[in-house]
């Protein structure tokens, strides 16, 4: 199901959607998506929320690659099927996106560590699925963006959907090296990551207390081991969530060179050269 989305400033049209296609079914996945105006088609980026979930600023970077000539969707992983009525016909106008304020880090946690992988996974192939259907984004697969915990989802779906994920660009994943709580014995990511096809992008601040210097490291030994295709960037005056210019932790510096190498990576679907510093 999907309505027609309102255009905005600079010739995009952005708001929430739904990724449910058959709309005779209760279960719904609803997303943000920002598109340009032209006929594109533009490569699709998919942006993975942090433990937040889908606030104003996952949102706003999802404008932010439209304009950058991007098509850009957001999924709201911490929707359940019950959340909304599809038999609704306004659906899509009172749906409101699931997120916890900057304030309420506990509860933020609490509710990232509630969403299983197995659920987490279903929603973005749900995504990748949906973004297939679409004429604007460019067909051969979709690229993801990542933060925190979405950006160990990142990785995780690049190893999980090979076929489909082009590459990956991962800011400040946390717990690559462990499986999500409460699901103890299964695999982590990095036990995964023999699968993986993409490159792959990891931002890291050296001050960022949530990840062990210890993660990184194993993060960097098992794709090296491997023989991946990966960069791993540490920026030294930047903690967790430096990418979030609406919060005290946000460093200009670490964030424009995210942003700069990961928009080359999805143009050009392999890893960039490193910015001059």
């Amino acid at each position: 199901m999907s309505t027609p989305l309102p255009p905005s400033a600079g010739g995009v049209a952005a708001g929430m959607i739904d990724m449910e296609s058959n709309t005779t079914l209760v279960q719904c996945y609803p997303a943000h998506q920002a598109v340009p105006a032209d006929p594109g088609p533009f490569p699709p980026v998919l942006v993975l929320h942090d433990r937040f979930g889908l606030t104003p600023h996952i949102r706003h970077v999802a404008n932010r690659l439209a304009h950058a000539d991007f098509y850009a969707l957001a999924p709201d992983f911490y929707c359940t099927p019950s959340s909304y009525s599809a038999s609704a016909p306004e659906f899509m106008h009172s749906a409101a996106p699931s997120f916890v304020s900057y304030a309420e880090e506990t509860a933020a946690h609490d509710r990232a560590a509630g969403l299983s992988d197995e659920r987490a996974l279903a929603i973005l192939e749900q995504a990748i699925a949906y973004v297939a259907g679409r004429s604007k984004a460019r067909a051969g697969g979709v690229h993801l963006f990542g933060f925190g915990t979405g950006a160990r989802l990142a990785f995780l779906g690049a190893c999980r959907f090979p076929d489909s994920v082009l590459s990956a660009s991962c800011l400040f994943p946390v717990g690559l090296g462990a499986p999500k709580p409460p699901a103890s014995g299964k695999p982590s990511p990095l036990d995964l990551a023999e699968s993986l096809s993409a490159p792959i992008l990891l931002f890291y601040g050296q001050l960022d207390m949530e990840i062990r210097p210890e993660e990184r490291e194993a993060a960097r030994r098992r794709l090296t081991d491997l023989g991946k295709t990966f960069r791993l960037e540490l920026f030294r005056e930047a903690g967790h969530d430096f990418f979030c210019e609406e919060r005290d932790t946000y460093r200009i510096r670490a964030s424009k060179i995210a942003w700069t190498e990961s928009l080359a990576m999805f143009r050009a679907g392999v890893l960039p050269a490193p910015s001059t510093p």
